[in-house]
């Protein structure tokens, strides 16, 4: 999903804002216009599932302020308005009667013709596997500023679900606060999801600990920083953290010093980096489990050949 609007869509909470501009408006016309896709959590199948949508229609107005009957696709009018701005501010055409001549060398996304039909807008996403299963995204556009007001499910709908896939590794606690740092940032509240991020990373490695231990010297661990402890560990942690051992860092510095915007800001990808030591960790438990299962298997069949 490279789509910067998508993404917007995807990964931010709550009134979250994200500005329209010149760079970027032709990746708004193509999600308008159905031709991007999202990989997120299908509540109904119970998985990450493709989701996708159509163009989306509207019906323009005229220079009467009266509504069209028929409905257009909205991005298709979206890029004329962009392809006579560009004509216009280079002098190569004379100016369009959509342009105000107050506004004619002002960059702007949608005109009076649109302005209607892009104020708020719904992205109704569709399951590629069933056609009943859905996600909206709601927004409301102020200017060249777009906010996202609405989604369904919500973002802790979606997230909490994924939770069970790491059952055999978090602790019914950790399962609990990792749900409240969820629930905590689709309610917009940042600093506070990072404090219970934090008390998982610190969990994950006193498992570590626990696993290690008369390999590990309790008291040098004890007065040994984060870092430090993670690289003491890094036998029996997931190889993504002991590669990113600034993760703890940036949780921390998330608490102290970070305003709730970026927290909010920083927070899908620091959720990410913590789900991505829990599926290591889950391949590393289930390898181990594994490689018991079959070493018991090969000393049953010695047992009968001696």
């Amino acid at each position: 999903m490279s789509n910067i609007f998508a993404e917007f869509l995807v990964n931010q909470g709550l009134y979250d804002k994200i500005e329209i501009t010149e760079g970027n408006i032709n990746a708004l016309c193509d999600l308008i216009d159905g031709k991007e896709k999202i990989s997120v959590y299908c509540k109904e199948c119970g998985q990450v599932r493709v989701f996708g949508m159509d163009s989306m229609l509207c019906f323009l107005k005229d220079k009467k302020n009266s509504i069209s009957p028929v409905a257009a696709p909205l991005a298709d009018n979206l890029r004329i308005l962009q392809n006579l701005l560009l004509q216009n501010l280079q002098n190569k055409a004379p100016k369009s009667e959509q342009i105000p001549e107050s506004r004619d060398r002002t960059w702007y996304w949608t005109g009076w013709q649109t302005e209607d039909a892009t104020r708020v807008m719904i992205f109704p996403f569709v399951c590629a596997m069933d056609k009943s299963h859905h996600v909206d995204y709601i927004v409301r556009t102020d200017g060249n500023t777009m906010i996202k007001i609405g989604q369904y499910p919500s973002v802790a709908d979606m997230e909490f679900p994924k939770l069970k896939e790491y059952d055999k590794v978090l602790t019914e606690e950790d399962r609990r606060e990792m749900g409240t740092a969820i629930g905590l940032y689709a309610s917009g509240v940042g600093v506070g999801s990072y404090v219970y991020l934090r008390r998982i990373l610190e969990r994950i490695l006193s498992q570590a600990r626990e696993k290690a231990g008369d390999s590990i010297d309790v008291e040098i661990f004890n007065r040994s920083k984060f870092k430090e402890k993670i690289e003491m560990l890094k036998d029996y942690l997931p190889p993504f953290l002991t590669s990113n051992k600034t993760l703890y860092g940036v949780v921390s510095k998330g608490i102290h010093e970070l305003s709730e915007k970026d927290c909010i800001l920083y927070f899908p990808v620091v959720r990410d980096c913590i789900f991505m030591i829990l599926d290591q960790w889950e391949e590393m438990r289930k390898k181990k489990a594994k490689e018991k299962e079959i070493s018991a298997g090969l000393a049953k069949i010695a047992s009968k050949i001696k």
